[in-house]
């Protein structure tokens, strides 16, 4: 996190970890099968964190209002979402590809299954639910932090226009549509 996505590099890391770059490449082909790994400990993080202790009847509201911040309860989380399919699983062998996708799938199904029954879908919409959710996670991350426009006097009118294109409120909006849009597609 301290060097971004582009900053980030083997022999940074073999520096950091106090090893060296050769004994990195023993462990992993390249940076982004190090990143996939971080990615796959966030992704059970994740798939963990939302499902416990989550209510028997979960309104569509709390539900996605749940998964925005499980989303950002980690900052790594979705800096690594955003770039999963367009950069790292570009940039690994596919062994490695595989056994990951393996892992996160035991992960998803066993958090689909557990989410199915509070959110009153099958299991099929409730997979498509989440993955139709997680696309969107990564189109509505702008990987900001944070925005000084937030701490400077704006006007009414464009404080608000703003606020149209928060990532917090495209993000649970469009959520709410995609249950919205499976419930009554299945109706």
């Amino acid at each position: 996190m301290e060097a971004g996505y582009e900053g980030f590099s083997m022999g940074l890391l073999s520096k950091r970890a106090g090893v060296a770059k050769g004994t990195l490449y023993l462990y992993f082909g390249t940076k982004e099968e190090v990143l996939l790994s971080l990615y796959s400990r966030e992704f059970e993080r994740f798939c963990s964190e939302l499902t416990t202790e989550i209510a028997p009847t979960i309104t569509d509201a709390e539900f996605v209002s749940r998964i925005y911040e499980t989303s950002i309860s980690d900052p790594l989380f979705l800096s690594l979402h955003a770039r999963l399919g367009t950069v790292i699983e570009q940039n690994i062998s596919i062994d490695a590809l595989i056994i990951s996708k393996r892992a996160m799938a035991t992960h998803f199904n066993a958090m689909v299954k557990q989410l199915a029954g509070p959110l009153n879908l099958n299991h099929g919409e409730t997979l498509a639910a989440l993955t139709g959710i997680s696309a969107l996670l990564t189109g509505s991350y702008d990987g900001a932090s944070g925005s000084v426009l937030q701490t400077e006097q704006l006007p009414e009118d464009v404080a608000r226009f703003i606020g149209h294109f928060d990532m917090k409120t495209r993000f649970e909006q469009n959520a709410r549509y995609i249950l919205q849009g499976i419930r009554a597609s299945s109706a």
